[in-house]
């Protein structure tokens, strides 16, 4: 694997948007999101590939079958980033695709199927939903929920433009990603790769806590309906609940927000955004109704929930699992099978087409971070593997296996 040519691209491409302090902020419809992108479609022409932009910011580059075809290999990953993110989490899986298509096409005169890199819009969470790049392409964004379309207006966005987004995914054989872990456990243990099995689900719920806002200073405690005590009492709770599960279940409430927010003033109305993470979908359920019971205990206010985000947990694909695993034992590498924590594009691509991930070392488990580090070595050792695993179905394929 050329690693001169995965560093320059990927210091070039995904440092687009990398300010003196060294945080990357590349944002769904952004200038610095179009920079790159630009760039990446020069760099996907100059691989060979058949280059386009699709109407929601979408880059497709493919290279054909040399023979009559089975179908469409996927690869790739995201190009925006979160807000003052890091130069890896999701370029990185980008330009190992087109690195390993670019190979592919000079080392592999036959060639059972297309092999199409994606690069994504929007995985990262924003107004118009995460993973909304992939999820266009897939189908899946509810163009009829209640201001949708002057959210995506907000954008440039027409509900044509969403709709002519979507692929054909009849042929598709599978998705494959490379990303960095975004946790610690390889780094932790000291292994070079992990081969995914699964990614979390993901549920989120508005929660509205309704006191009564009243004097500081004149309403004595015994008569207070205080929406910040009670939201704070509810917010202990969701977190020692959520210890009891171990590693099965994550809850975070990250997002909190208190009105009329005046230091003379009770509190009279506190909103937040609960979150819960699992591989269980029937798990993060009964979670959920026992945040429901625990509100219910707390008096003097009132608690509503309103659900808006619910992605489902995926499994990984047995056939894309044994290829990446063989690539992995025949490298020398240590590895592992592991779940991912963090949802992808890959949780949208499920729900039409097989899919397949593969973890390199972060350091620290350090994402969505400035800090956010990957040695070159790691890095090539993980586009070396995906290659590899690109070899194994290629003769699978040719082989009719």
């Amino acid at each position: 694997m050329d690693l001169n040519a995965i560093r320059e691209h990927l210091l070039d491409i995904g440092g687009v948007g990398r300010g003196e302090d060294g945080a990357v902020n590349r944002l769904l419809f952004t200038q610095e999101y179009d920079r790159a992108a630009e760039k990446l479609m020069e760099y996907m022409h100059q691989s060979g590939l058949v280059v386009r932009r699709d109407s929601v910011g979408n880059l497709h580059g493919v290279l054909p079958a040399t023979e009559s075809g089975t179908g469409t290999l996927y690869l790739g990953s995201h190009l925006d980033t979160v807000r003052d993110g890091g130069l890896y989490d999701g370029a990185l899986g980008i330009i190992a695709g087109v690195e390993c298509v670019r190979r592919f096409a000079r080392e592999q005169p036959q060639r059972a199927f297309d092999l199409h890199v994606l690069a994504t819009n929007g995985e990262e969470g924003n107004d118009l939903g995460g993973t909304f790049g992939s999820r266009c392409m897939m189908g899946l964004v509810d163009l009829d929920q209640p201001g949708y379309l002057d959210i995506a207006a907000r954008f440039g966005l027409s509900r044509e433009d969403m709709e002519n987004a979507r692929l054909d995914t009849s042929d598709a054989l599978g998705y494959l990603e490379l990303h960095i872990e975004q946790g610690k456990t390889l780094d932790e243990a000291g292994e070079d790769l992990g081969v995914v099995t699964g990614i979390v689900g993901l549920r989120r719920w508005q929660i509205s806590v309704l006191g009564e806002a009243n004097h500081a200073g004149t309403t004595m405690m015994e008569f207070r309906h205080d929406a910040m005590v009670a939201a704070s009492k509810l917010i202990v709770r969701i977190d020692t609940m959520a210890r009891e599960y171990g590693h099965d279940l994550v809850a975070t409430v990250g997002k909190f927000e208190l009105f009329p927010n005046s230091a003379p003033v009770v509190p009279g109305r506190a909103e937040m955004v609960l979150e819960v993470r699992s591989r269980d979908d029937a798990r993060m359920t009964a979670f959920f109704e026992r945040v429901k019971a625990a509100a219910a205990e707390i008096p003097e206010v009132e608690f509503r929930f309103a659900p808006i985000v619910a992605k489902a947990p995926v499994q990984c694909d047995e056939r894309l699992i044994a290829a990446l695993e063989r690539a992995c034992r025949s490298s020398g590498l240590r590895w592992r099978e592991m779940a991912s924590g963090a949802t992808h594009d890959g949780n949208a691509f499920a729900m039409k087409m097989p899919i397949g991930m593969l973890f390199v070392p972060s350091r620290g488990g350090i994402s969505h971070n400035k800090k956010e580090f990957t040695t070159w070595e790691q890095i090539g050792s993980g586009v070396e593997t995906l290659y590899q695993a690109l070899l194994e179905l290629n003769r699978q394929y040719m082989e009719g296996v």
